[in-house]
């Protein structure tokens, strides 16, 4: 009996933490969000329990600026996929670099600069708002 109970109250905190979400085609759900990263958006179901990923794709534009807003997240954009990835691996480099006394503290501090200043610049050529280059930006220096 305590185990019925117990397993009611967390079914019942799951359905009271959840929240309603759309998806591109209009449908609304209840979930939870518990993480939100370049896959997506990972929900918990009340119904059941059950977790699952539902790709940027799949989420109305509304829910998706939400999920990203609550975990402070921006998804690199498709059209900026290569551009990020690319700045990524160069700030990736001159990390090495500098581990490797290649570079002083000084060269690296610079050449990171660089990097994030290119990038931007690309970011801003594609018309992309400040604020998402900002959590751009804000991903590429961890």
């Amino acid at each position: 009996m305590k185990r019925v109970l117990f397993a009611a109250c967390l079914l019942s905190a799951a359905v009271a933490a959840a929240d309603m979400w759309t998806n591109r085609a209009g449908r609304v759900f209840s979930a939870r969000l518990v993480a939100v990263d370049d896959a997506g958006a990972t929900f918990v179901f009340p119904e059941d329990g059950a977790t699952n990923t539902l790709p940027f794709a799949k989420l109305s534009k509304g829910s998706r600026r939400r999920a990203c807003d609550r975990f402070d997240f921006a998804p690199v954009p498709p059209r900026l996929a290569a551009t990020f990835n690319r700045a990524v691996s160069d700030l990736k480099r001159i990390r090495d670099l500098q581990e490797d006394g290649v570079l002083t503290a000084e060269k690296a501090a610079q050449r990171r600069a660089s990097v994030i200043k290119v990038f931007s610049d690309i970011c801003r050529e594609k018309g992309m708002y400040p604020e998402i280059i900002d959590r751009l930006v804000i991903r590429l220096q961890y």
